[in-house]
C-alpha cells in the first residue's frame, strides 16, 4: 500500500469483518499461507485473496516467519473485537429491548455480561422463577412495580412477615390500587411488619427495576409487554450496571409519593 493513501473507514470495517477469522490467526503470531488455509479451512485461492486484500490495505505484511498484522491491522482488529463484543451484548437481549420504549435510557453496561432469561413458549415461567430466586436470596432490596403478579405478592408477603426481607417499593398508581384492594390483607400485613416502605407514582414505569442491596449488590430489569405479561429478566452485578440502577431508582423514588399510615 502506498504510504500516501488514506484508508476509507467503510472499506476497512468491511474488510476486517470479512477477514476477522484470518486476522485472529495473525494476531496470535506470524502464519504462512498454508497454515492459514489449514486453520481457517479455506482454499488456497481464498486464502491468497484474503491476504492480498489485507496487504493492499496495509493491515498485514509478509515477514521473515510468514504473514503478520501490521500495527494498523492489530489496532483495528482489536477495536473490531471490542465492537463485536458490544454488539453481541446488545443482540442477546434484543427481543426484550424491542419491547421497551425506543427512547428508553438503558446503558450498554447494564447488558454487558448480564444474565438474561426469556419467557419462551416451552418455558413461559422461566423469568418468573429466576426473579423469585433473586428475591428469596435478598436481605434488602429496592424496586419499582408497574405490574402486580400474584406469585410475587405471596412471596414478598411471606418474606416480610418472616423478617427475612426489607424493601422499599415504588408502584404505579393503578398497580398500587390493585394491590391494596385485591390483596388487602397481604398488603396490610406486609406494611405493618415494618419491613416494607411503599411509594406511589403517577408516572408510567417502562420496566420493573430491582436493586438488590444485600447480600450482594445487583440490578435487575424486568420487561413487561403492553398487556402486562412478563417477557424477560436482565440481571447484572457489575459496578457500572449497579451505578446505572442506583440513578434510575433515585429518580423514580424522588418522583413518587410516600405511603402514609391509613392510605391503604
Amino acid at each position: 500500500m502506498s504510504t500516501n493513501r488514506r484508508l476509507d473507514p467503510d472499506d476497512v470495517v468491511d474488510a476486517v469483518s470479512r477477514r476477522a477469522e484470518i486476522m485472529q490467526r495473525l494476531l496470535d503470531g506470524p502464519q504462512y499461507n498454508r497454515d492459514i488455509r489449514e486453520a481457517v479451512g479455506v482454499s488456497r485461492s481464498t486464502a491468497y485473496k484474503a491476504i492480498s486484500e489485507l496487504e493492499e490495505m496495509g493491515l498485514a505484511r509478509r515477514g521473515s516467519e510468514g504473514y503478520e498484522l501490521t500495527a494498523t491491522g492489530r489496532l483495528l482488529f482489536e477495536e473490531y473485537r471490542r465492537f463485536r463484543n458490544r454488539v453481541e451484548a446488545v443482540c442477546h437481549p434484543a427481543q426484550l429491548l424491542s419491547i421497551l420504549p425506543a427512547d428508553i435510557d438503558i446503558n450498554f453496561e447494564v447488558l454487558e455480561g448480564a444474565e438474561v432469561s426469556f419467557a419462551e413458549r416451552y418455558a413461559p415461567n422461566r423469568p418468573v422463577t429466576e426473579i423469585a430466586d433473586v428475591i428469596r436470596d435478598a436481605d434488602v432490596l429496592r424496586g419499582t412495580g408497574p405490574v402486580v403478579l400474584p406469585s410475587y405478592v405471596e412471596l414478598f408477603h411471606d418474606q416480610f412477615v418472616a423478617g427475612e426481607l426489607e424493601a422499599e417499593l415504588v408502584f404505579e398508581q393503578a398497580a398500587f390500587d390493585h394491590l391494596s384492594t385485591d390483596y388487602a390483607d397481604e398488603f396490610s400485613e406486609a406494611v405493618e411488619s415494618g419491613a416494607l416502605e411503599v411509594r406511589v407514582t403517577d408516572e408510567e414505569l417502562p420496566f420493573g427495576l430491582l436493586m438488590i442491596e444485600k447480600p450482594t449488590q445487583k440490578v435487575g430489569v424486568i420487561v413487561y409487554d403492553r398487556g402486562g405479561e412478563l417477557r424477560g429478566f436482565i440481571l447484572n452485578d457489575s459496578e457500572s450496571a449497579v451505578e446505572w440502577g442506583e440513578k434510575k431508582w433515585e429518580r423514580y423514588r424522588e418522583a413518587a409519593t410516600p405511603l402514609t399510615p391509613g392510605d391503604n
